[in-house]
């Protein structure tokens, strides 16, 4: 006979698994926690299921490993089913493209395997747009040509128009599609090795071609290591990461402290009220700007190169508001337009 104990252990262990059969996930802490078991026991217990319960598997993300059940129908778990309903709202940056309603499908798949349904989830859930993406709709066949290029390792051949208007048809590996500020990019490495964005709105007649490459390893590629050396999209140039530090005064201090504008950044409140920002990335037109449109909330203190280029810019900007007056004629101009004999000089006799 089990001793009460021993039954309630049982018990509890049970519960466990059963939220695991009901496509929940559990670490050691949540197991401690809902049971009020130590970690100890938590470990054993894991080390036990993982071990007797077949379909299990164990998730790393970041610091904490995770115990999950799968089990041969593949019902998604229900943290799968709130990431779906987050995810669909993403649908709107691909407005009038099949992937809108694609991710919306997604969500809604999920939500039947479950058994499970929420009203009103798109206005729970929402991307405010910033203008959205200028190629869609009439680019929808472009983007699903670069889509597929990107999942199956095809080379895209497309025409592009540059900034000066010159039009070329480049032959890319794809690397990435960048979602930036809800635009589209195409993140490609050039012939000479660096990195290069490539617009998609100026993007036409794109075609995947059956050339396959090699994606690169890790080791080799990481998107996000790669923008985080710009401050925008742009990746290319030859100026090192530098040092960048900014002091920014109300009203915009109070916001700063509140925002993220780049993965470096570093923030410290002065005794004075202001904040100072630092980030490490190149000198760039869109940091310029960014300090612009702080306006006179934002000093640049460092490098000396990046405190030149915004003052030029601001001296430009306000001699467009505030043009040299028209030069004033002379006196004897004046008179002769009016017909009046211009006055001698000299003393009067």
């Amino acid at each position: 006979m089990k001793t009460p104990a021993e039954k309630d252990t049982v018990t509890t262990l049970l519960s466990v698994v059963s939220d695991l059969l009901r496509g929940d996930r559990h670490s050691r802490r949540t197991i401690a926690k809902a049971t009020g078991k130590s970690l100890p026991t938590a470990d054993r217990w894991i080390e036990q299921i993982a071990e007797s319960l077949p379909n299990t598997r164990r998730l790393r993300d970041g610091k904490t490993t995770w115990l999950a059940y799968e089990d041969r129908r593949r019902v998604p778990s229900r943290p799968a089913a709130v990431g779906a309903c987050i995810a669909a709202s993403l649908g709107s940056i691909f407005e009038g493209s099949e992937h809108e309603r694609n991710l919306k499908d997604a969500r809604d798949y999920i939500l039947r395997e479950r058994g499970e349904s929420f009203t009103d989830l798109d206005r729970k859930f929402v991307v405010a747009q910033r203008g959205g993406e200028h190629a869609l709709p009439e680019g929808a066949g472009n983007l699903n040509e670069i889509i597929e290029a990107l999942l199956n390792n095809n080379r895209i051949r497309f025409s592009y128009t540059g900034n000066d208007g010159r039009v070329e048809t480049p032959l890319i590996e794809p690397y990435s599609l960048v979602i930036f500020e809800h635009q589209f990019y195409v993140l490609v490495r050039r012939a000479n090795g660096s990195f290069y964005p490539y617009r998609f709105a100026r993007m036409t007649d794109v075609k995947r071609t059956h050339e396959t490459f090699a994606y690169p390893s890790k080791s080799e590629y990481e998107p996000r290591t790669i923008l985080a050396m710009g401050f925008g999209i742009h990746t290319s140039g030859d100026s090192p990461v530098e040092e960048i530090e900014v002091i920014i005064t109300e009203p915009w201090a109070s916001y700063a402290l509140k925002h993220r504008w780049h993965p470096t950044q570093q923030l410290t409140k002065l005794n004075d009220g202001d904040v100072q920002v630092t980030f490490r990335v190149r000198l760039c037109r869109e940091l310029e700007t960014w300090v612009l449109s702080l306006g006179e909330c934002a000093r640049v203190v460092r490098p000396a190169e990046l405190r030149s280029r915004v003052s030029a810019r601001l001296e430009k900007a306000h001699a467009s508001y505030h043009p040299d007056p028209p030069a004033q004629p002379s006196v004897a101009k004046a008179r002769r337009r009016r017909g009046e004999e211009p006055r001698r000089q000299g003393r009067a006799r």
